[in-house]
């Protein structure tokens, strides 16, 4: 399976890039063939549009992204949440789906979704589970799961527990 990780965090030892390094290591165990993409490590502009509504494609590294994503059976987004949202690294590269929106709704493909946050309101996932639910609806992707771990402080402390 050819799957593509899309890594929204400017962190890169945070928990979001710890859990995307993990569900790497698993599938390249198990024999995917898996790219990582860390936007906050490429030049990745907004989506332009032209007066008619095309897209205007872009010569940056998110152009070749697009590739990989069309290219691939599963795609796992991972994202910090900042207010109750995707970061903005990532919405700016699923802004650019846009340029290849008629490839990627003929395409069944599967996607997961990764998101941590260290606020303790059992609700910061709420907003984004909505747009996520959303965006894989639009795109007729099959959801193949979320992972939302929460409070990142009960899992450092969990996590600090099982180390010593």
């Amino acid at each position: 399976m050819k799957i593509i990780v899309i890594s929204g965090s400017a962190h890169a030892n945070g928990a979001s890039t710890y859990l995307a390094d993990r569900f790497i290591a698993g599938a390249i165990a198990a024999g995917h063939q898996v790219d990582r993409y860390n936007v906050v490590d490429h030049q990745t502009n907004f989506v332009m549009v032209a007066e008619n509504e095309d897209p205007i494609p872009q010569d940056d590294d998110g152009a070749q992204l697009l590739n990989k994503v069309v290219a691939a059976d599963l795609v796992v987004l991972v994202t910090p949440v900042y207010y109750y949202a995707m970061s903005s690294l990532l919405k700016t590269v699923i802004d650019r789906f846009y340029e290849v929106n008629a490839e990627l709704k003929q395409t069944a493909k599967q996607v997961m979704m990764f998101a941590t946050a260290y606020d303790p309101d059992e609700h910061v996932f709420d907003s984004m589970k909505i747009n996520y639910g959303q965006l894989v609806d639009y795109l007729g992707w099959h959801d193949a799961g979320t992972m939302a771990p929460w409070p990142i402080p009960r899992l450092i402390n969990t996590a600090s527990g099982l180390m010593t």
